[in-house]
């Protein structure tokens, strides 16, 4: 018995989607890699924390970078013995979040440590050991 051709054709057309959907899924941009990059800072007893973390923040060098208070109204200033970005220090004397775009050219596979940290108006013990790396390019 023959199949009917339009099963065939079915099937040619089913496999030729899959395909296809297969191809778009692959080239599909991956959405962590988009929009900025937020890094919130909290007081912690005079330990900060950026992100919950008291480690260096790995940056994607292609996306905008945003600062922010855990609340509103948390006044903070980020300092830097070299800017990774195109203004420093990042300061927010209202609270506000603060768009310091995407590190500067040049900066990929670098680790810059913060030199100076306050939340509040209150210094960061610890902030030598928190900062941002620039990851390499891909």
């Amino acid at each position: 018995m023959r199949p009917r051709p339009t099963s065939i054709y079915s099937r040619h057309l089913l496999a030729l989607a899959a395909l296809l959907l297969l191809a778009l899924l692959s080239c599909r941009k991956n959405a962590s890699d988009s929009g900025p990059q937020y890094i919130m800072l909290t007081f912690n007893n005079a330990a900060c924390e950026q992100n919950g973390s008291t480690d260096v923040i790995d940056i994607s060098p292609n996306r905008a970078v945003v600062y922010q208070g855990a609340a509103i109204v948390s006044q903070f200033e980020v300092r830097f013995a070299a800017c990774p970005f195109s203004s420093c220090p990042v300061s927010s004397p209202h609270g506000t979040s603060m768009n310091v775009g995407p590190p500067n050219p040049g900066t990929f596979g670098t680790t810059f440590s913060y030199t100076g940290m306050t939340i509040d108006n209150e210094p960061c013990r610890n902030a030598a050991s928190l900062g941002v790396r620039i990851k390499p390019e891909r």
